[in-house]
Formats: C-alpha cells, structure tokens, sequence
C-alpha cells in the first residue's frame, strides 16, 4: 500500500513521534482537497498524519476553522467521508477506508437493534465578530499629504495611529502627525498635530470596512519666524472619513481624508488669526491585534 506523509517532518508510522492530541489549537483550514486540507491539518496540529492516497483523491474537505483538539479538527474534516482515522501508541494517526461491511443473511431474524450512531463530530464555529476574533486594538503607521489653507505646495509628513474598539463598530482613535513647516504671508513656523477622534466602522469585520470619525485636532506651533507673539496650542474640531481594505486576518491597507480647523492667534498689534485648516490624505497599513 502507498502512503502520503503530512507533517513538518516524516517518518515510518512505527517510528514517528507527534504531539498530544488534548491540546487546542486555533486551526484556520479552508475548504479545499482532502489531501491538502489534511496536510493544513498536520502542520497546523504540528503532528504527522499517514493517508492512503487513492480514496482521498477525488474528495474535497470543509472547512474548519477555531480552537480545537486535533482530534476533533480531523474528525471534522473526515465526518462526511467514508474514511476513519486511528491512531498508533506513538500518536501518529493514520487515514484510511473504512472496511466493507459484510451481511450474512441465513434466515429473517425476530427483531435486531439498530446499530448506534457514529457521535456527530464537532463543528467549527466562526467567530461571530472581528472584535472577539482579531483583538480590539488596531495600530498603523502612514504617509500623509497636506493641503494647507495660504500654502499650496501642501507638505509631506508621517502619521501614526492607534485605535481602540470598545465596541464591534465604535472605536476610540488617536492619529500623531510627525512636524512639519508652514508658511505664512508674514513668516513661518514648525507646527506638530495630533487628532483625537470617535470613529465608526460599518464593517470592521468585512473585506471593506468604510469609517467615518469625529473629534478634537491640538496643534503645537514652536520655532516661529516673523509672528512674534503666535499662540503656541490650539484645539479645534476635527473630522475624518475613511476606508480599510483587508489583506489577510489582522493586516488591513488604509486609506483616509481628514480636515481639521487650526487657526493660530497672533500678538496682539496684529490683532488677528492666521488660518491653515489643513485637508489631509493617508495612505498606509494598519494592524489589527
């Protein structure tokens, strides 16, 4: 008989060694070729698995997907085939047909038990939300373009944000941008923002996730040039919009526009504001954990 080997590495059935099966593991298998999947399974399990590869040729597996014991992984992903797994004193498992029954039949019987059902195999559950899947914080870091208000070169910086969900949808954010220059009509200055915001995501468990977000932009302004007296901090509104397109479980690529309101007081003798109102545009990725 041939034998297909699944494992991180492969020995004779007598001879190799595997892992206990009691353990729960967070198996992530879609579905796809008996052979395949129960190679996912044997790598994920960090085991070996033994198959006779004629009857699973022609079989695709469901997917399974959770925290489960590699036995109840691999009983799931056998439960609708005509396969059955055992497994050795060393704890190495091996799949193979189920045997033919064999029916004598000499003369009628009176009346015959019905043979005990197999126990139904566990089913793998998907986790009903990205919160309680994925973690509830979010981390990102990106390139960010701004269009200033009396300065239309705009400028280039850095932003990181970090966001917390204390809510499937709601989501506490706090966006630093790294310092830049402004230019004004009468001088410059190095200003430094950082947004604090309430967002909310339509679909934070979707391969889109669209979010709108709301809140209070404080602006640090130092190293001024020709406006004596310029106020050091302001704190204006904010608003932000934006989406989060996923790439695989916890790495998303994100996109957004925000605007926020900053305009500065000068000295007194000047007896005004200067405005910047920047709209800004991110580009970067973000990680959820």
């Amino acid at each position: 008989m041939a034998w297909l080997c699944a494992a991180a590495s492969c020995l004779a059935p007598e001879q190799a060694q595997a892992a206990p099966a009691d353990a729960r593991v967070e198996f992530d298998i879609p579905s796809q070729p008996m052979a395949a999947a129960l190679n996912a399974w044997a790598v994920q399990a960090n085991t070996q698995v033994f198959v006779d590869p004629g009857p699973v040729a022609r079989l695709t597996a469901p997917a399974i997907k959770g925290p489960l014991t590699p036995r109840q992984a691999l009983r799931a992903l056998l439960a609708h085939s005509r396969l059955q797994v055992s497994q050795g004193a060393n704890g190495v498992f091996v799949i193979k047909p189920r045997p033919a029954a064999v029916v004598v039949q000499t003369t009628p019987a009176p009346q015959s038990a019905a043979p005990e059902a197999p126990a139904a195999a566990p089913v793998a559950r998907e986790p009903r939300t990205a919160r309680a899947s994925e973690g509830p914080w979010l981390l990102g870091v990106l390139a960010d373009y701004s269009w200033d208000q009396g300065n239309a070169t705009g400028g280039a910086t850095a932003v990181v944000a970090g966001e917390y969900f204390f809510t499937d949808h709601l989501a506490a954010a706090l966006a630093m941008t790294a310092p830049r220059t402004h230019s004004f009509d009468r001088g410059s200055a190095r200003l430094q923002s950082s947004a604090m915001s309430l967002k909310y995501h339509f679909a934070p468990a979707g391969r889109w996730d669209p979010y709108l977000g709301a809140g209070v932009d404080v602006t640090a302004f130092y190293d001024a040039s020709g406006l004596a007296g310029l106020e050091r901090v302001t704190a204006r509104p904010v608003a932000a919009a934006g989406l989060n397109l996923r790439l695989d479980r916890h790495w998303m690529l994100s996109a957004d526009l925000s605007w926020s309101q900053v305009q500065p007081a000068v000295g007194a003798t000047q007896g005004r504001n200067v405005r910047i109102d920047p709209l800004q545009f991110g580009l970067g990725f973000v990680y959820r954990f």
